[in-house]
This record gives C-alpha cells, sequence and structure tokens, in this order.
C-alpha cells in the first residue's frame, strides 16, 4: 500500500498523516505539481492513496486506476471538474467534495472519532476560511515550525489530543514576522503586468502564499496577484485572486494547470505575463 499526498502545504501533510496513522504499513510518498509519477514504484492491483491531490494531465489518473485500486480524496476545483467531464470512478473509491479540505475529507473516510481541532484549522486555512475563526490562521504558521511529515505518527496524534496553544503563540509571533518581511520584499521586487488580460501584481518568488501581496494588492488597480519561480525545468506559476468575477482555476485550467477558484497554479516554459 502507498499513500501519495500533496507536500506543497499542510493540507496534503495532515492527510497523509491521516491515512498513515490509520494504516501504519502504508508507504507514504510526498508529490507536488510539475514533479514525474513514480510509475514503476506501484505493482499491479496495489492499494494507492492519492490525497489532496491530481495527476496531470487527468488521463493519468484512469492510468492510475486502472493500474491500481486507487483510493482518492481531492478537493480541488479542477480536479473534480475534470472527473466530472471524464465520467471518471476511482477503482477504489472516491471523496470529492469543494467546500472542505484534503485533511478534513481523509479525516471523514479514515477518523473513527470526532474531528480533531488541528484538523479542522488547518482546512480552514486551506479553504480560504480562517479569517471565521480566529487563532487559525496563527496555528497555520506555527505548525510550518514543526516536523509535520506523515511518517512522523507520534508528533500527529499528540497535535489531535492538544488544545494547540504552544502552537498558536509561536504563530502569532512568527506571522508577524513574516508580514514584516512580506512588505520589505514587496516593496523592492513587486511589478504590476497582464496575464490573460487581467491586471495583475506580480512577483518572483516560490513557495508563497497570497498573503505576500498584503501591503501592496489594491482591488481597485489589480484583478489578481501573481507569483513565479523557475523550477529545474519550468516556471511554476501562481495565481490568486479574491474578486468573485475572477476564477483563478479556469486561468490556469487552461494552460494545463489548475487548483481553487482562489488560488491555483499552472507550469510553462516561457513566462506568459504582457
Amino acid at each position: 500500500m502507498k499513500c501519495f499526498y500533496h507536500s506543497a502545504d499542510l493540507d496534503g501533510r495532515c492527510s497523509g498523516a491521516i491515512v498513515k496513522i490509520h494504516n501504519p504499513e502504508c508507504e507514504m510518498v510526498g508529490i507536488n505539481y510539475g514533479q514525474r509519477f513514480p510509475w514503476e514504484q506501484i505493482e499491479q492491483n496495489e492499494v494507492v492513496w492519492l490525497v489532496d491531490y491530481c495527476l496531470q494531465p487527468f488521463s493519468d489518473m484512469q492510468r492510475l486506476s486502472n493500474l491500481a485500486t486507487l483510493n482518492w480524496v481531492d478537493h480541488h476545483k479542477t480536479s473534480l471538474e475534470a472527473a466530472e467531464e471524464a465520467g471518471f470512478t476511482a477503482s477504489g473509491f472516491q471523496v470529492l467534495e469543494i467546500g472542505k479540505a484534503g485533511c478534513e475529507l481523509t479525516w471523514g473516510v479514515c477518523g473513527k472519532t470526532e474531528m480533531p481541532r488541528a484538523v479542522f484549522w488547518l482546512g480552514r486555512y486551506d479553504v480560504w476560511d480562517h479569517d471565521n475563526h480566529p487563532g487559525a490562521l496563527d496555528f497555520q504558521y506555527g505548525m510550518r515550525s514543526k516536523d509535520a511529515c506523515p511518517n512522523n505518527t507520534e508528533f500527529w496524534k499528540a497535535l489531535f489530543c492538544s488544545p494547540l496553544d504552544d502552537e498558536i503563540e509561536l504563530g502569532r509571533h512568527l506571522l508577524a514576522c513574516e508580514e514584516r518581511n512580506n512588505q520589505i520584499y514587496i516593496k523592492s521586487c513587486a511589478f504590476e503586468t497582464k496575464l490573460d488580460g487581467l491586471r495583475c501584481i506580480a512577483v518572483n518568488k516560490g513557495l508563497t502564499n497570497s498573503l505576500l501581496f498584503k501591503s501592496a494588492y489594491d482591488p481597485e488597480r489589480h484583478d489578481a496577484m501573481v507569483s513565479f519561480v523557475r523550477r529545474p525545468d519550468k516556471w511554476t506559476v501562481s495565481v490568486y485572486a479574491d474578486k468573485p468575477d475572477v476564477d483563478a482555476s479556469a486561468i490556469c485550467k487552461a494552460r494545463g494547470g489548475g487548483g481553487h477558484k482562489g488560488a491555483a497554479a499552472f507550469a510553462c516554459d516561457t513566462l506568459p505575463f504582457g
């Protein structure tokens, strides 16, 4: 049994940890968009979990489902759209729902008790609902300093029983520090450009999020926020939007990527700014 989890964020790592805790024999494999899927590691009819992640192109999902017994848990808008368009049903089972995070959906599959506060708060951050849950954003940043690998099951088991006070207090300080650094970085490196006709504020920075743009984003002047970074063979472009008429997932899906309405990404050989 193997579990491929989205390694780029805590939603994916928490999803993987939940699978690992309830299936201790499962081999955990972190994966991110743009990375090659290791087909040679999959045995015929092996049970394979895919949590908070979807293979691209989507035809690879059918290939994996034919090869293995696929259990798929996902909440990305473009993934659900692609599954519906293809009439796809995973060979094991699938849980697909927008509005809940991957870790929340995975707990719904594996968890035998009430959802821990840690799972719920990590989920609320991932679906941009943290403003409605004071402390959730601080907790997210506190967690970023931890060894949150899914294989670290003792950490996760303790966290699921914790009141989270230490992580929240630590995160409050880390978030304040990051906000100051973001202001400096944006002031020095951000520029305005256009992407598919949208007015964007953009910056060359990887492994970040929309909070990077907090000090400079102006909805009167900007339709979206864009970060980009050069990976070994391609550029990765992330698009963030908070306007009801701007769908980041549609922009990225048209370029071979995907994600959520408010945050999505794609890979390209040449940056598409105009």
